[in-house]
């Protein structure tokens, strides 16, 4: 009966302490809790997303590139953020002296809904096929591909934010909202009205055909 009580006593001992390292702020429970979010044992949260997004992507690409990219460049983002780990991979092996954070599939899963939300959307541009096959073998990606946008909650709270926007959306919902006023849609100039002496029934208007005619 000691013994059981010993190690009932111990277990909830380590059991507080593994509590405390996690819920009480120090480098230790952050680094926890980054790595569970990062393997998809803790959901991001919208903001922590686009936070994580901006740090990772940025490793290789500046803020005005990203802010560049449209369905001209390329396909959506569900269909290349995962093949940006192949590419981590490269300067990995090229710049050796350079530390760089790859991505795990829950983080593309956030990173995409984040530039989707931020810099554009055209998944419906390009066929379910094609997409499902740029994507390859991550099964969580499909999964988003195939949940409507308002379904996505880090994309859905994300696309409120305009002033977080960057890409060819930006300030679009502004416009829309002042498309039809009539500041926008100003009225055609009429030209001025030619005068004319009511005395002499216009006799006396200027004639551009008479050679004797001076300005």
């Amino acid at each position: 009966m000691k013994k059981k009580r010993i190690v009932l006593i111990t277990l909830g001992v380590l059991t507080l302490l593994v509590l405390g390292v996690i819920f009480i702020p120090n480098p230790l429970s952050q680094r926890i809790v980054s790595e569970a979010k990062a393997n998809g044992y803790i959901k991001y949260q919208p903001l922590e997303a686009y936070d994580m997004a901006r740090r990772i992507c940025t490793q290789c690409h500046s803020d005005e590139r990203i802010k560049m990219y449209c369905p001209r460049c390329g396909p959506p983002f569900v269909a290349v953020v995962p093949h940006m780990q192949t590419f981590i991979e490269n300067y990995r092996k090229t710049k050796p002296n350079v530390e760089f954070t790859n991505i795990t599939e829950p983080q593309a899963v956030a990173i995409v809904q984040v530039w989707n939300a931020l810099v554009g959307n055209w998944e419906k541009d390009f066929r379910e096929q094609d997409i499902l096959k740029l994507i390859g073998h991550y099964d969580r990606l499909k999964a988003l591909f195939l949940t409507p946008v308002d379904q996505r909650p880090i994309e859905a709270y994300l696309s409120g934010r305009e002033e977080l926007k960057i890409g060819h959306m930006t300030g679009l919902d502004q416009m829309q909202r002042k498309l039809g006023t009539p500041e926008n849609n100003p009225q055609p100039v009429q030209p001025p009205a030619m005068e004319m002496n009511p005395s002499d029934g216009g006799a006396n208007q200027h004639n551009h055909d008479d050679p004797n005619h001076k300005h």
